[in-house]
Parts: C-alpha cells; structure tokens; sequence
C-alpha cells in the first residue's frame, strides 16, 4: 500500500481540488462587501452567499477552464477572466541623493 503523503497523484489531485476551491470562493466573493477594519478574507465577505451589490446574470453560466485539468463550473458569463503574461519589471536601484 502506497503512502498516500509521498503519492505525487494524490497531492496533485488535492491541490487541484484546493486551487478549485479557493477560485469558486472568490467568484462567491465578486461583488460582496468587505468590513474592512474586520476581516477581508474571502469567508468573511458581507451579506449572505449569493447575495451581491452587483448584479451578476447567473443564470447564463459557462465552465470556465482555468489551466491544465481545473474547471470551475457554472461561471456567471458576466466573469471573465484572461490569462497575462507574468513579466518581472527591472528597476535599477538608485542611492538616496540620485532620487533627490
């Protein structure tokens, strides 16, 4: 019997199931208030889940296929979402009497 801490299928399938997860809590969280001086994770959003201030057409829905395997379904066709390029931005360094 395989150690299900070292099987490499296991922990790419529950951290496929976490990242699934996580995106389908933020997609909740899209247009929910936040208490600022509380709380701003995406379980302490305000108002019921479901509950917006910004209308979403959730009845036109789609899956939307996030990268190799995660779909999150049934996506408000409202929800876009685009892939960009991760650039790393180069900024020389400059002494305190250069910014000056």
């Amino acid at each position: 019997m395989e150690n299900p801490r070292t099987n490499t299928d296991s922990l790419s399938c529950s951290s496929s199931d976490a990242l699934t997860t996580t995106l389908y809590n933020s997609i909740q969280a899209l247009g929910r208030g936040f208490d600022v001086t509380s709380d701003i994770r995406l379980l302490y959003c305000k108002g019921a889940p479901g509950a917006r201030l910004v209308q979403l057409d959730e009845d036109d829905a789609v899956d939307l296929v996030v990268s190799d395997g995660v779909v999150v379904r049934n996506v408000p066709t409202d929800i876009e979402f685009s892939r960009s390029k991760s650039t790393i931005e180069r900024v020389p360094v400059r002494s305190f009497h250069e910014v000056r």
